[in-house]
Protein backbone atom coordinates (compact mmCIF):
# COMPACT_ATOMS: atom_id res chain seq x y z
CA UNK A 1 0.00 0.00 0.00
CA UNK A 2 1.29 3.26 -0.80
CA UNK A 3 2.08 6.22 1.53
CA UNK A 4 -0.74 8.23 0.17
CA UNK A 5 -3.48 5.17 0.74
CA UNK A 6 -2.02 5.01 4.17
CA UNK A 7 -3.11 8.19 4.62
CA UNK A 8 -6.21 8.86 2.81
CA UNK A 9 -6.97 5.30 2.72
CA UNK A 10 -8.76 5.21 6.45
CA UNK A 11 -12.37 4.82 7.13
CA UNK A 12 -15.09 7.39 7.73
CA UNK A 13 -18.76 7.35 8.02
CA UNK A 14 -21.14 9.30 5.44
CA UNK A 15 -24.44 9.99 6.03
CA UNK A 16 -25.67 6.88 5.12
CA UNK A 17 -23.40 5.26 8.36
CA UNK A 18 -21.74 3.51 5.30
CA UNK A 19 -17.67 3.59 5.84
CA UNK A 20 -15.93 4.77 2.76
CA UNK A 21 -12.05 5.74 2.65
CA UNK A 22 -10.95 9.28 1.50
CA UNK A 23 -9.92 8.43 -1.52
CA UNK A 24 -13.94 7.02 -2.25
CA UNK A 25 -15.01 10.29 -0.47
CA UNK A 26 -13.06 12.79 -2.57
CA UNK A 27 -14.56 10.81 -5.74
CA UNK A 28 -17.93 11.36 -4.08
CA UNK A 29 -17.43 14.95 -3.28
CA UNK A 30 -15.94 15.74 -6.74
CA UNK A 31 -18.37 13.73 -8.64
CA UNK A 32 -21.04 16.03 -7.20
CA UNK A 33 -19.06 18.89 -8.73
CA UNK A 34 -18.20 17.08 -12.26
CA UNK A 35 -14.54 17.91 -11.37
CA UNK A 36 -13.17 14.22 -13.21
CA UNK A 37 -10.17 15.06 -15.39
CA UNK A 38 -6.89 16.12 -15.81
CA UNK A 39 -8.63 19.42 -18.13
CA UNK A 40 -10.95 20.06 -14.69
CA UNK A 41 -7.32 20.18 -12.79
CA UNK A 42 -5.86 22.65 -15.38
CA UNK A 43 -9.34 24.75 -14.85
CA UNK A 44 -9.12 24.48 -11.34
CA UNK A 45 -5.01 25.73 -10.74
CA UNK A 46 -5.31 28.41 -13.99
CA UNK A 47 -7.18 31.29 -12.08
CA UNK A 48 -4.48 30.94 -9.33
CA UNK A 49 -1.72 32.32 -11.07
CA UNK A 50 0.09 35.01 -9.72
CA UNK A 51 2.76 37.26 -11.35
CA UNK A 52 5.85 37.21 -9.77
CA UNK A 53 9.79 39.02 -10.61
CA UNK A 54 12.46 36.94 -10.52
CA UNK A 55 15.99 38.63 -9.29
CA UNK A 56 19.04 37.51 -10.89
CA UNK A 57 21.82 38.41 -9.50
CA UNK A 58 24.54 39.68 -11.72
CA UNK A 59 28.50 38.94 -10.64
CA UNK A 60 29.97 41.52 -7.89
CA UNK A 61 31.05 44.67 -9.65
CA UNK A 62 32.26 48.45 -8.85
CA UNK A 63 29.38 50.54 -7.61
CA UNK A 64 28.11 53.58 -9.93
CA UNK A 65 28.00 56.98 -8.55
CA UNK A 66 25.26 57.38 -6.31
CA UNK A 67 24.40 53.60 -6.23
CA UNK A 68 22.29 54.24 -2.94
CA UNK A 69 19.75 55.39 -6.01
CA UNK A 70 20.01 51.38 -7.43
CA UNK A 71 18.33 48.33 -6.59
CA UNK A 72 21.35 45.90 -5.32
CA UNK A 73 22.68 43.36 -3.47
CA UNK A 74 25.63 45.17 -0.58
CA UNK A 75 27.20 47.81 -1.65
CA UNK A 76 25.50 51.15 0.32
CA UNK A 77 21.83 50.75 0.89
CA UNK A 78 19.85 54.06 0.85
CA UNK A 79 19.27 56.90 3.42
CA UNK A 80 17.56 59.46 4.44
CA UNK A 81 18.65 62.73 6.50
CA UNK A 82 18.38 62.43 9.96
CA UNK A 83 18.43 57.97 9.75
CA UNK A 84 20.89 56.06 11.47
CA UNK A 85 22.35 52.33 10.91
CA UNK A 86 20.03 49.67 11.56
CA UNK A 87 20.97 47.86 14.59
CA UNK A 88 19.71 44.47 16.84
CA UNK A 89 18.22 45.32 20.34
CA UNK A 90 21.05 44.78 21.78
CA UNK A 91 22.99 47.29 19.74
CA UNK A 92 25.01 45.59 17.24
CA UNK A 93 24.91 46.61 13.52
CA UNK A 94 22.92 44.65 11.06
CA UNK A 95 24.41 43.93 7.44
CA UNK A 96 22.38 45.20 4.47
CA UNK A 97 21.33 42.66 2.34
CA UNK A 98 19.48 43.99 -0.37
CA UNK A 99 17.46 46.91 -1.49
CA UNK A 100 15.05 46.72 -4.16
CA UNK A 101 13.09 50.36 -5.86
CA UNK A 102 9.40 49.99 -6.76
CA UNK A 103 9.32 49.96 -10.74
CA UNK A 104 6.45 48.63 -12.86
CA UNK A 105 8.46 45.40 -13.34
CA UNK A 106 9.07 44.89 -10.05
CA UNK A 107 5.58 43.06 -8.19
CA UNK A 108 5.65 45.17 -4.92
CA UNK A 109 2.83 46.66 -2.96
CA UNK A 110 1.59 49.92 -4.71
CA UNK A 111 2.71 51.99 -1.31
CA UNK A 112 5.71 50.93 -0.84
CA UNK A 113 8.62 52.65 -3.02
CA UNK A 114 11.80 50.99 -1.68
CA UNK A 115 12.37 47.90 0.76
CA UNK A 116 15.49 46.98 1.85
CA UNK A 117 16.45 43.74 4.31
CA UNK A 118 18.87 43.93 6.75
CA UNK A 119 20.44 40.77 8.80
CA UNK A 120 22.65 39.88 12.14
CA UNK A 121 24.86 36.79 10.75
CA UNK A 122 25.58 36.00 14.27
CA UNK A 123 22.27 35.74 15.62
CA UNK A 124 21.34 34.03 12.48
CA UNK A 125 17.44 34.67 13.19
CA UNK A 126 14.74 31.79 12.05
CA UNK A 127 11.32 33.47 12.49
CA UNK A 128 9.21 36.78 13.02
CA UNK A 129 9.99 36.59 16.62
CA UNK A 130 13.79 36.41 16.29
CA UNK A 131 15.68 39.74 16.80
CA UNK A 132 18.36 40.40 14.38
CA UNK A 133 16.59 40.69 10.97
CA UNK A 134 14.63 43.94 9.80
CA UNK A 135 12.61 44.95 6.49
CA UNK A 136 12.59 48.43 5.99
CA UNK A 137 9.75 49.92 4.29
CA UNK A 138 9.71 53.54 2.47
CA UNK A 139 6.47 54.62 1.78
CA UNK A 140 7.85 57.91 -0.03
CA UNK A 141 11.45 58.20 -0.89
CA UNK A 142 13.15 62.06 -1.58
CA UNK A 143 16.42 61.85 -3.87
CA UNK A 144 16.55 65.24 -2.35
CA UNK A 145 16.76 63.99 1.36
CA UNK A 146 19.43 61.40 0.75
CA UNK A 147 22.07 61.41 2.98
CA UNK A 148 25.37 58.99 2.65
CA UNK A 149 26.11 57.01 6.20
CA UNK A 150 29.30 54.91 6.58
CA UNK A 151 28.95 51.53 7.03
CA UNK A 152 29.89 50.58 10.70
CA UNK A 153 33.56 49.55 11.13
CA UNK A 154 32.10 46.32 12.97
CA UNK A 155 30.84 44.93 9.95
CA UNK A 156 32.61 43.18 6.94
CA UNK A 157 32.66 44.96 3.39
CA UNK A 158 30.12 43.23 1.11
CA UNK A 159 29.90 42.47 -2.90
CA UNK A 160 27.91 45.18 -4.52
CA UNK A 161 25.95 43.25 -7.17
CA UNK A 162 23.18 44.60 -9.51
CA UNK A 163 19.97 43.38 -10.03
CA UNK A 164 18.42 41.90 -13.08
CA UNK A 165 14.43 41.66 -13.25
CA UNK A 166 12.84 38.98 -14.94
CA UNK A 167 9.07 38.68 -15.09
CA UNK A 168 7.31 35.45 -14.33
CA UNK A 169 4.10 33.83 -13.25
CA UNK A 170 4.06 31.77 -10.20
CA UNK A 171 1.89 28.69 -8.52
CA UNK A 172 1.62 27.48 -5.57
CA UNK A 173 4.19 24.34 -4.74
CA UNK A 174 2.17 21.23 -4.17
CA UNK A 175 2.10 21.08 -0.30
CA UNK A 176 0.59 24.85 -0.61
CA UNK A 177 -1.86 23.90 -3.15
CA UNK A 178 -4.61 22.90 -0.52
CA UNK A 179 -4.28 26.49 1.09
CA UNK A 180 -5.61 28.09 -2.37
CA UNK A 181 -7.81 25.35 -3.78
CA UNK A 182 -8.42 22.16 -1.74
CA UNK A 183 -10.52 20.45 -4.84
CA UNK A 184 -7.56 20.65 -6.73
CA UNK A 185 -5.75 18.36 -4.05
CA UNK A 186 -8.54 16.25 -4.15
CA UNK A 187 -8.65 16.16 -7.61
CA UNK A 188 -4.57 15.35 -7.92
CA UNK A 189 -5.27 12.57 -5.29
CA UNK A 190 -7.40 10.86 -7.12
CA UNK A 191 -6.10 10.96 -10.72
CA UNK A 192 -2.46 9.66 -9.21
CA UNK A 193 -3.51 7.84 -5.84
CA UNK A 194 0.38 6.67 -5.76
CA UNK A 195 2.01 9.86 -6.33
CA UNK A 196 -1.06 12.60 -6.44
CA UNK A 197 1.96 15.31 -6.85
CA UNK A 198 2.86 14.14 -10.36
CA UNK A 199 -0.05 15.39 -12.34
CA UNK A 200 -0.48 18.79 -10.04
CA UNK A 201 2.99 19.11 -11.00
CA UNK A 202 2.63 18.68 -14.43
CA UNK A 203 -0.19 21.15 -15.11
CA UNK A 204 1.78 23.40 -13.35
CA UNK A 205 4.78 22.94 -15.51
CA UNK A 206 2.35 23.68 -18.62
CA UNK A 207 0.77 26.96 -17.05
CA UNK A 208 4.15 29.33 -15.74
CA UNK A 209 7.09 26.32 -16.34
CA UNK A 210 8.85 24.88 -14.40
CA UNK A 211 9.66 26.28 -10.42
CA UNK A 212 12.41 26.31 -9.18
CA UNK A 213 14.04 27.71 -6.17
CA UNK A 214 14.78 31.25 -7.03
CA UNK A 215 15.49 34.73 -5.58
CA UNK A 216 11.68 36.34 -6.10
CA UNK A 217 9.17 39.17 -5.24
CA UNK A 218 5.70 38.52 -5.24
CA UNK A 219 4.03 35.48 -6.15
CA UNK A 220 4.09 32.42 -4.39
CA UNK A 221 6.31 30.81 -1.88
CA UNK A 222 8.42 27.64 -3.11
CA UNK A 223 9.19 26.24 0.21
CA UNK A 224 12.10 23.81 1.33
CA UNK A 225 11.17 22.02 4.49
CA UNK A 226 6.79 22.56 3.90
CA UNK A 227 3.80 24.55 4.21
CA UNK A 228 4.28 27.88 6.32
CA UNK A 229 2.31 30.60 4.72
CA UNK A 230 1.19 33.09 7.82
CA UNK A 231 -2.17 34.17 8.34
CA UNK A 232 -3.55 37.49 8.64
CA UNK A 233 -6.15 38.72 11.26
CA UNK A 234 -8.70 37.29 9.17
CA UNK A 235 -7.45 33.88 8.40
CA UNK A 236 -6.43 34.55 5.22
CA UNK A 237 -3.20 33.91 3.88
CA UNK A 238 -0.42 36.60 3.49
CA UNK A 239 0.92 37.59 0.29
CA UNK A 240 4.88 36.87 -0.29
CA UNK A 241 6.73 39.87 -0.22
CA UNK A 242 9.99 38.82 -1.24
CA UNK A 243 12.12 35.39 -0.70
CA UNK A 244 15.47 35.36 -1.28
CA UNK A 245 17.80 32.34 -2.64
CA UNK A 246 21.22 31.55 -1.22
CA UNK A 247 23.21 33.15 -3.91
CA UNK A 248 26.74 32.60 -4.65
CA UNK A 249 27.41 35.92 -6.52
CA UNK A 250 26.05 38.13 -3.55
CA UNK A 251 27.93 35.47 -1.26
CA UNK A 252 25.10 34.58 0.47
CA UNK A 253 24.17 31.32 2.52
CA UNK A 254 21.26 30.65 4.70
CA UNK A 255 21.84 27.71 6.79
CA UNK A 256 22.45 24.89 4.26
CA UNK A 257 21.56 26.14 0.86
CA UNK A 258 18.55 27.32 2.84
CA UNK A 259 15.91 30.59 1.37
CA UNK A 260 14.36 33.51 3.42
CA UNK A 261 10.84 34.44 3.33
CA UNK A 262 9.17 37.74 3.64
CA UNK A 263 5.47 37.85 3.76
CA UNK A 264 3.34 41.14 3.94
CA UNK A 265 -0.28 42.23 4.72
CA UNK A 266 -1.01 45.34 2.97
CA UNK A 267 -4.28 46.33 5.14
CA UNK A 268 -2.29 46.10 8.78
CA UNK A 269 1.01 46.51 7.19
CA UNK A 270 2.30 43.41 9.68
CA UNK A 271 5.62 41.63 8.03
CA UNK A 272 6.60 37.96 8.87
CA UNK A 273 10.14 36.57 8.33
CA UNK A 274 11.00 32.52 8.09
CA UNK A 275 14.15 31.32 7.32
CA UNK A 276 14.14 27.05 5.99
CA UNK A 277 16.86 25.23 4.70
CA UNK A 278 17.35 21.64 4.42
Amino acid sequence: MSFWKKIFGKTNENSNNKTESHFDKYRRELNELNLKSTSDLENLVKPLIRQATKLEISPASRPPENSQMNSHFGGNPYFEKGEKWPVTKKGKSLDFIFQVFNKPESQLPDNIELIQFYYDWDEFPWDTSDDGWLVKVYKKIDPKNTEFIVKPIDLEKSKYCEIIFEPSNSLPDWEGISEYDYNAQKLSCILNEDQPWDNYGKIVEKLVGEQNYQSQLGGYPKWIQGESTPKDKNGNNMKLLFQIDSEENANLMWGDSGLIYVFYDHESERIDFNLQCY
